[in-house]
């Protein structure tokens, strides 16, 4: 197993990991402003390269910002 992996494993298996995340984000923004794409991107797009990524995969599959998507079983396991 490599170090990243290791690490990976480490930050998903914290615990508590939702209430965490929360606490970060409340020092960023208050808690009645709504968060940013940009402000939630460092969470939320943890693969490979990133937002960039998404960004190209959503513009592959034509998605406007008008589109609704559903994304199962992409998100972090402590949260669901």
């Amino acid at each position: 197993m490599t170090d990243l992996t290791t690490r990976v494993r480490e930050h998903y298996s914290a615990t508590n990991l939702p209430n965490r995340i929360k606490s970060a984000l409340a020092t960023t923004v208050p808690d009645e402003q709504k968060l940013t794409v940009a402000q939630l991107a460092p969470l939320d797009q943890f693969h490979t390269r990133g937002i960039l990524a998404t960004t190209e995969l959503a513009e592959a599959a034509e998605l406007a910002p008008s589109m609704r998507v559903l994304d199962l079983g992409c998100g972090m396991r402590a949260c669901t």
